[in-house]
């Protein structure tokens, strides 16, 4: 799938370099041999095979092409099939009794993911730590400033500058609380092998060895039609586009009334030259309203029928990364937003 991000010429507006980074398709690789590398160490250690850690070694150390993971998609619906064969073909006949072995894909696939969002809220955390900054700055330079309030679109009474930047700030802590929250939900390994049972005899010992190798905890149980974690996540994302939309919002409606209420930078028309639009500010709204449509998205994938599921699985990968891309890209442009303000009100 084409993103926003990485459009020729959407991505002008929408990039998020440093996402696309974290999506990149060899980093997702090395996550997913992370993971069959950590087994593969974990079934050493409770099975006391000391070789074991050799042959994780070579796992990570393992170069697979996204074009064969593609093939192998196209043709079983998830590319751990192709990964492991791979594997196996490549590490020979005495390595292949140890990769692999008690896993399904759906736990390589789950703990990978684990992996990969908590860079994605790590990087969130201080954005929204940045725009936080931003906002003060702001209170503290235009803080008396005077200006129309609005209410049901309608001119309402006279408010300052503090009283306006101070309803967009006061959502950034909540935001980031959820966030930690959000990232605490995802800190599980997944493992319950195919139906979820984790029939391995020494499975006490194994999963928690797992999830220590990889800085993960063990639920003590499979979570493979539980989709809580991820929704957590998509909650906390589509809370972020909410505040950042608000902010957005507002200062596209205080720009309708000129420089009594707000001065921008930016944004010619290609039309009308006297023109100043708030591209920014109307960017920030359409990535809201995305990330709302892509939340029921989420909410759809979360159930899961009978111990696994391929459909509402495979839409989960379809919606997540778009969903962490209009966070990513929201959080972005009202950083870019806050730095093209002129002036906010007038001052006394």
């Amino acid at each position: 799938m084409i993103f926003a991000s990485n459009h020729p010429w959407l991505g002008g507006l929408f990039t998020d370099a440093e996402l696309d980074e974290i999506f990149a398709p060899t980093l997702e690789i090395d996550r997913l041999l992370r993971v069959e590398a950590a087994w593969t160490r974990a079934l050493g250690d409770v099975e006391n095979n000391p070789g074991a850690d050799a042959i994780a070694k070579k796992i990570e150390s393992s170069v697979v092409a996204p074009s064969e993971l593609e093939r192998g998609f196209a043709k079983d619906g998830v590319p751990i099939p192709a990964l492991v064969a791979h594997l196996k073909t490549a590490l020979g006949d005495e390595a292949a009794h140890w990769i692999h072995r008690g896993l399904t894909s759906q736990d390589v696939i789950d703990t990978a993911l684990m992996l990969t969002l908590a860079d994605v809220i790590a990087l969130f955390s201080k954005r929204l730590v940045h725009l936080d900054n931003q906002l003060q700055q702001l209170q503290s330079e235009y803080g008396s400033a005077r200006l129309t309030a609005f209410t049901r679109m309608q001119p309402a009474l006279e408010t300052n500058a503090n009283t306006v930047v101070g309803h967009w700030r006061k959502q950034i802590t909540p935001l980031y609380e959820e966030l930690q929250q959000a990232a605490n939900h995802t800190k599980n390994i997944q493992w319950g092998g195919p139906i979820g049972q984790r029939s391995h005899p020494k499975a006490e010992a194994l999963g928690p060895c797992f999830a220590q190798l990889l800085g993960l905890r063990d639920p003590g149980h499979a979570w493979h039609t539980d989709r809580r974690c991820i929704s957590h996540v998509a909650h906390s994302l589509t809370g972020i586009t909410v505040a950042t939309g608000k902010l957005g919002e507002d200062v596209a409606l205080m720009a309708s009334l000129g420089p009594a209420n707000i001065t921008l930078r930016g944004g010619e028309s290609s039309a009308m030259p006297h023109k100043n639009n708030p591209v920014t500010a109307e960017a920030l709204i359409t990535l809201s309203d995305l990330a709302a449509t892509l939340h029921g998205g989420m909410l759809r994938s979360a159930r899961h029928e009978g111990f696994r599921s391929g459909q509402a699985w495979t839409l989960e990968w379809l919606v997540l990364p778009q969903l962490c891309h209009a966070a990513g890209a929201s959080l972005l442009l009202a950083r870019e937003l806050l730095g093209k303000i002129d002036q906010i009100g007038q001052a006394d």
